[in-house]
């Protein structure tokens, strides 16, 4: 197995250049080195609710998987960032059941909302890290944390915007965020076609 280096998460920033997207801020336990991850709207949601000890009345998705998990006596041991490609960090999760442990592949933002409720470790491969991480100056400020949607969510996104979003989410296998991008788009269309 290769050196590993552990992770802590360092922020949560909304992007300014495309809507609904952020960047998950992955650093080195010095703080002096750092991966961003771009994540989706649902994804960053459901790790600043659980940063900020938010409970919602319903579970989430993240939720929901880790309590199905400890239902089968499933432990989620870690997270591990193993590989870069196209532009994506790829992760998988190792669980314990019994003393057998099996490995499972997950998209990096829901491994990293999987691990923050189950308090274990993330780690990143070292030479994946030395690859891509960033240094950071001793005066650079700390990535904020995102505790609210981001203002430009509130508008309403034009037709174009929705389909570059719903193209962004295929791309990145954000599935859910797909369908509902789908479904708004449908309606944006449907509610055009009446008007004229």
């Amino acid at each position: 197995m290769s050196s590993r280096i552990k992770l802590t998460i360092q922020g949560l920033i909304s992007s300014k250049t495309q809507n609904n997207t952020y960047a998950l801020v992955l650093g080195d336990e010095s703080r002096k080195r750092r991966i961003t991850v771009i994540i989706g709207h649902a994804e960053a949601e459901s790790i600043a609710l659980q940063l900020q000890n938010i409970k919602t009345p319903r579970p989430m998705t993240h939720d929901l998987i880790l309590n199905a998990l400890s239902g089968f006596k499933i432990e989620l041991i870690e997270v591990y960032i193993h590989h870069f490609e196209k532009g994506i960090f790829h992760s998988e999760l190792l669980l314990l059941n019994n003393e057998k442990t099996l490995t499972v592949d997950a998209r990096t933002s829901d491994a990293v909302a999987l691990a923050i409720r189950a308090s274990c470790p993330i780690f990143i491969d070292q030479l994946l890290f030395d690859q891509y991480a960033i240094s950071i100056d001793e005066e650079e400020t700390e990535a904020e944390v995102v505790t609210e949607a981001d203002d430009a969510l509130d508008k309403e996104p034009s037709l174009e915007e929705l389909e570059t979003r719903l193209q962004h989410s295929v791309a990145n296998e954000q599935y859910e965020e797909a369908a509902r991008l789908r479904d708004e788009i449908n309606r944006k269309r449907n509610s055009s076609d009446s008007n004229q």
